[in-house]
């Protein structure tokens, strides 16, 4: 005689597991086959963010101007060495990351974080942390190392590109590449503050600062010019 099996009396946790099981399977399957599995990837396609392109300049200049001014596109992973550690900005995955080793000594990705839409270049200030421009979310953020945990955000408004610090006086120089400006913030308190501002020549794509002299180097990433500019100067 034929025995008619009762799916009633099936034991109800062992239901629920074999339906967890299910269930854990498709979401697997969707995400392989639907996105990346790398949380800070957002996209299938990654593209690092570019300077604006800057419209004429027809504001007087202050400082000197030399001519010439070129433009070469850095390596899409940027690497500096922050209070003792070495640590990578990610331009596709517009991210920090921390750098540790495994097992075998190799040098491989620790901690990350998210900086922003779009970050392009950073650089390490004296209060061992680093600072970034986010050229598509038009913000300047900060990021301590060891832990690493975001510690300033700030609107920097006109596509921001290139940056500086000048240590001795806690300024970061911050191109603005869709206004053609150059702006000076203090990020010694607990908030940027905005101390200076000067227009720049055309396409500032990046900025220096000499470290005894405060002057400050804008060059143009289309000849547009290489300027020198004084902010300390009196007068």
């Amino acid at each position: 005689m034929l025995e008619v099996h009762d799916a009633s009396q099936e034991d109800p946790i062992l239901r629920r597991l074999a339906a967890l099981i299910l269930t854990t399977a498709a979401l697997t399957a969707c995400g392989q086959s639907e996105g990346p599995s790398d949380p800070l990837q957002v996209a299938e396609t990654l593209e690092a963010a570019k300077p604006a392109h800057s419209p004429a300049q027809n504001a007087a200049l202050p400082g000197e101007i030399t001519p010439g001014g070129t433009f070469t596109e850095g390596d899409t992973t940027l690497k500096f060495q922050v209070n003792g550690r070495d640590v990578q900005l990610d331009r596709l995955r517009s991210a920090v990351f921390e750098m540790t080793t495994d097992d075998q000594g190799a040098e491989v990705r620790g901690p990350g974080l998210r900086a922003g839409d779009g970050a392009t270049n950073a650089v390490a200030d004296r209060f061992g942390r680093l600072l970034v421009v986010d050229t598509r979310g038009g913000e300047f953020i900060a990021f301590s190392i060891n832990p690493l945990i975001m510690r300033q955000r700030y609107p920097v408004p006109g596509a921001p590109y290139g940056i500086a610090y000048d240590a001795k006086r806690d300024i970061a120089w911050i191109t603005l590449t869709e206004r053609n400006e150059v702006v000076g913030l203090d990020i010694a308190g607990g908030e940027p503050t905005e101390k200076h501002r000067f227009p720049t020549v055309r396409q500032p794509n990046t900025v220096s600062v000499d470290q005894e002299t405060g002057r400050v180097t804008v060059t143009s990433g289309d000849n547009g010019g290489i300027q020198v500019i004084s902010p300390w100067t009196k007068g």
